[in-house]
């Protein structure tokens, strides 16, 4: 399913009646705005609370948040929109309190990897930018993956040359196992789908060109930091009275044929067994990546391969 929006819906956002919305996303370090074709949609930890249409429709929180009856609906608008987004996060806090409906863990994560790596203070040097989060295209191989990013390393940004990457997020132990259910999403799984997704030429090329577009789309909405060199490029030119005058013009970064994925471990008990177990049946190069220490900035020198696990002799 294509993810980039037209240039008619973009301008909306970033200059015209829609342009609210992305503000209040760009300022909000807890919401996320990401790109859907005919809509775009503002998460809250990891929860949608908003959908808005290139038409201006407007449609709120599910009906699954309303626990009680007791909880107000607030519907959301342009014009009330600060108001709405309050609201909005108040009803997934609630929902979210309550472990019994809580659903959230792995979505929440990938919304902090979004914003570690796309808009905090130290995003412009990380290895990685983020175009969409639970990307999916049930129409073609099935494609799917918790985040997709493009690795553009920090160090050779004059090279602008970046790898499309599909990043798969699991937490805590027991999601890591693959059992014997038709449900089942360990790890060997997720790396099953990633090789049919690789085994099309055409198709990764045709991901890989659109998520570059939303990329791009995010950087003009203001919803990515650091991108400034990826897509344009300073040339210097004499005017007609010959002076040298500066000047950007646009260019087409190049993406390497060959896509990544790697697994992102998040809150993985360290003493536990299941990962050893797991990359049993998972070949040498399969790749894990280490968040930064204690954050999510994504970087290229912590990636380990199965092999840098160092699980012994046994496999």
């Amino acid at each position: 399913m294509k993810r980039s929006i037209s240039d008619n819906f973009l301008r909306q956002l970033k200059d015209g009646s829609l342009k609210t919305v992305t503000e209040h996303v760009r300022i909000d370090p807890y919401l996320d705005l990401e790109l859907r074709g005919n809509c775009i949609m503002v998460y809250y930890r990891g929860g949608k609370i908003l959908t808005v249409y290139e038409n201006k429709a407007l449609i709120g929180l599910d009906d699954k948040y309303y626990l009680s009856p007791d909880i107000e609906r607030f519907l959301p608008s342009i014009e009330g929109i600060h108001d709405y987004f309050a609201h909005a996060k108040h009803v997934v806090d609630i929902h979210e309190a309550s472990s019994r409906h809580s659903k959230l863990g792995e979505k929440e994560i990938q919304q902090r990897v979004v914003y570690e790596n796309n808009l905090s203070a130290n995003a412009k040097n990380t290895d990685y930018f983020i175009a969409d989060i639970e990307w999916a295209d049930n129409n073609v191989l099935g494609g799917r993956a918790d985040v997709v990013a493009f690795r553009w390393n920090h160090m050779e940004h004059r090279k602008r040359i970046v790898q499309l990457t599909l990043i798969e997020i699991k937490q805590g132990d027991k999601a890591i196992r693959t059992d014997n259910s038709e449900t089942s999403s360990g790890l060997k799984k997720h790396y099953k789908d990633y090789l049919d997704f690789k085994s099309d030429q055409e198709y990764i090329n045709s991901v890989a060109k659109d998520m570059l577009l939303v990329l791009k789309q995010k950087k003009e909405l203001g919803l990515i930091k650091g991108l400034d060199k990826l897509f344009e490029k300073e040339i210097t030119e004499k005017d007609a009275s010959g002076n040298k005058v500066k000047r950007l013009i646009e260019i087409e970064p190049k993406i390497e044929e060959e896509p990544d994925f790697l697994f992102l471990l998040a809150n993985y008990h360290h003493y536990g067994t299941n990962l050893e177990v797991e990359c049993k049946d998972l070949p040498d190069e399969c790749k894990f990546i280490n968040a930064s220490y204690c954050g999510y900035g994504l970087y290229k020198d912590m990636i380990k391969t199965k092999k840098d696990l160092n699980f012994g002799s046994k496999y």
